[in-house]
């Protein structure tokens, strides 16, 4: 997602899985420790984070909670995010 095209191209889903995973990342956790922490799969955490999968407004809402950060700031970051002419910074786990 390095590309400068690929901000303008994402979808809604890839936006707030972005954000999300920057989330965790910047907090030093693993999948699995939101997984558990929320009762998601682990599964479901990857899939959501990389935006492969609608989420539920309650999965978002779980994952905004979890994250203590309002639902509508990571919607705002999202949208911000396929807004912008900015590229994407790679996130990369260490799972």
């Amino acid at each position: 997602m390095a590309d400068r095209e690929m901000s303008k191209d994402l979808t809604l889903e890839q936006a707030i899985g972005y954000v999300l995973r920057v989330e965790r990342l910047d907090r030093g956790l693993k999948q699995i420790d939101v997984a558990v922490a929320t009762n998601f799969g682990v599964r479901s955490i990857r899939t959501m984070e990389h935006g492969n999968q609608s989420m539920t407004i309650r999965s978002l809402d779980a994952l905004a909670m979890f994250y203590q950060l309002p639902i509508e700031e990571v919607l705002i970051r999202a949208k911000r995010l396929r807004d912008s002419s900015h590229q994407l910074e790679p996130v990369r786990d260490k799972d």
